[in-house]
């Protein structure tokens, strides 16, 4: 008995939802990881910024190579088979980075706190046009970095770095743990 129009019609809808399920899925469970390790490594950054902020930039410069060779371990243990490199992820990063380089250029922030705010605003844009494209949960991410480092800015400034290393770094973990859960 062949299939109506209709129900064909029906079974690709299906098909389409459980395909877009599916890679939103696997890129979750592929990012949570590298979420885990900056999530850490922004706790660590931000809370040694508040202990010792005289040696922020140093801090920051060693915070930036671990998470760079960090993130490059965990890109190349992706299994056989596996997209070991996207063009996409990481055309939306670098387009991350010299939207950064040139708001931080052009603006001139004249304190640590402005430098510290401005750049968890772009990866939490960055991560909202990822989800976007990836899924739902990136961009709850997002617009949670966003939300809490505008509030931690403009409410408790006197304490910012420590709000960030708290409440950024915890975001990060928490839905590293969230998309491997997906």
């Amino acid at each position: 008995m062949p299939l109506t129009h209709g129900e064909a019609a029906d079974a690709l809808r299906e098909i389409s939802k459980t395909e877009r399920r599916a890679f939103s899925a696997y890129g979750y469970k592929s990012a949570a990881p590298f979420l885990i390790l900056w999530g850490c490594l922004w706790f660590a950054g931000y809370g040694a910024t508040d202990l010792i902020p005289k040696l922020a930039n140093w801090v920051w410069l060693a915070i930036v190579v671990i998470g760079t060779v960090g993130s490059t371990v965990l890109g190349m243990r992706t299994g056989p088979g596996k997209a070991r490199f996207s063009w996409r992820i990481f055309s939306i990063w670098l387009a991350a980075l010299a939207a950064l380089s040139s708001i931080i250029a052009v603006m001139r922030p004249v304190s640590g706190a402005q430098i510290g705010a401005v750049i968890p605003l772009v990866v939490g844009w960055a991560y909202v046009v990822l989800g976007i494209w990836m899924g739902l949960r990136f961009v709850i991410a997002g617009l949670a970095i966003v939300a809490l480092t505008l509030f931690g800015f403009f409410f408790l400034i006197a304490h910012f770095s420590l709000w960030m290393a708290l409440v950024g770094g915890a975001t990060l973990i928490g839905t590293g743990l969230w998309l491997r859960s997906a």
